[in-house]
């Protein structure tokens, strides 16, 4: 819809009337209409892109499996990397790190005072930057110390209306001074065993996710809870 159509649409829904068009508002529009050789050429135009934006989209598509299938053989060590023998640890995340809940305020709490990481600031971001724009919460200083965020820290998602959603994690890359996090997440504070660009990678390895979501509980979500992550295992090579 162009700017024009808009506009037009929009006064006839003067005063918050935003109940539909009838027939006669829809036949008074007036539109930018070119003469029909130009026409002809735009669309062409138009359809040249689409089809480019289609390749691009199969494009894009063939790249993430060639990722998908190289994470896998990576983070499982089916394929080594040159230079590296050394046999890989298999260990229970409750052994090599430590999981905290997040903060949980009423409603009159928020919007004000200091950052706060919700649910939704980590969903499709497996790292987590200083510079994003967050939400507010109204937090006390000891609060601020209880729930902080630490450059390696790795947020799990804990609950979702979707399976698939479940655990999906997202490393802070640097301090998140005077932030907190949603009670929504579950932290997980490693003991400088893994190194901080493979926290992004190593929790979406295929075989750990189903692991994940076969030990969730469902309700009206999916849900993860601190007991079940720190029984799941997680096989990893040294830090080098």
């Amino acid at each position: 819809m162009s700017y024009k159509g808009q506009k037009q649409i929009d006064s006839f829904q003067a005063g918050g009337n935003r109940e539909g068009l009838n027939f006669g508002q829809i036949k008074s529009f007036k539109i930018p209409l070119p003469p029909l050789p130009e026409q002809k050429a735009i669309a062409r135009v138009l359809s040249d892109v689409d089809e480019l934006i289609r390749e691009c989209d199969t494009l894009l598509a063939k790249k993430l499996d060639i990722k998908q299938r190289t994470m896998q053989q990576l983070l499982t060590g089916k394929k080594r990397l040159p230079g590296f023998t050394g046999e890989w640890k298999e260990k229970k995340l409750g052994e090599i790190g430590k999981f905290k809940n997040g903060i949980n305020k009423d409603k009159d709490s928020f919007g004000f005072e200091c950052p706060f990481v919700n649910l939704l600031d980590i969903f499709g971001k497996n790292k987590l930057h200083g510079y994003l724009s967050l939400g507010l919460i109204n937090s006390t200083k000891n609060e601020r110390g209880e729930y902080e965020l630490k450059k390696g820290d790795v947020l799990f998602v804990r609950s979702s209306v979707k399976s698939e959603g479940v655990g999906l994690t997202s490393v802070i890359i640097e301090n998140l001074d005077n932030t907190v996090y949603s009670g929504f997440l579950i932290r997980f504070r490693d003991f400088k065993i893994l190194s901080l660009e493979y926290k992004a990678y190593c929790f979406y390895e295929e075989n750990f996710r189903k692991r994940l979501i076969d030990n969730s509980t469902v309700s009206a979500n999916t849900n993860i809870n601190q007991e079940a992550l720190k029984e799941l295992t997680i096989f990893f090579p040294t830090l080098p």
